[in-house]
């Protein structure tokens, strides 16, 4: 049996399901994505987990049905031709226009999300093929912002 959770991380705020704790993995949602976490010295029944724990990301991570249609499959070479919404919000400013050139870990967008602002960085260096939002849009968790060449 799962449960479900709400909590707050050097101010940011996350959803998150905890599955079965009564063994060494634990599988854990966090906003959609999921992640074993390694128990160390796990008793077979436990009551809440040890303080310590390691965390693995689980690959391909699994996504919770979104609210609005997905496009279909993407291959991995799209997640780094692509910069997407990272959770639900309103865009603040757009930092980029077509053609422009961006490094990776620049800031190309910036997401307001439970009254905090978020820059959302580019994945890789590239050229801005596509900007798909503007300021005060309204966007969904895994929605394209920015397409790269």
């Amino acid at each position: 049996m799962s449960k479900r959770y709400q909590i707050t991380v050097d101010g940011r705020t996350y959803q998150i399901e905890v599955g079965d704790i009564g063994g060494p993995v634990v599988d854990v949602l966090v906003d959609g994505i999921e992640y074993q976490v390694e128990v160390p010295d796990a008793p077979s029944t436990a009551s809440r987990p040890p303080a310590s724990a390691s965390v693995a990301r689980r690959e391909p991570p699994r996504r919770r049905p979104a609210a609005q249609p997905r496009p279909t499959a993407a291959s991995s070479s799209d997640s780094q031709d692509v910069v997407r919404a990272p959770m639900p919000g309103k865009i603040v400013r757009v930092n980029v226009a077509n053609g422009d050139a961006v490094n990776q870990g620049q800031a190309v967008v910036v997401l307001e999300s439970m009254k905090m602002e978020n820059s959302i960085a580019s994945p890789r260096d590239g050229v801005v093929k596509l900007v798909h939002v503007a300021a005060d849009d309204s966007v969904q968790h895994g929605q394209t912002l920015v397409e790269l060449e």
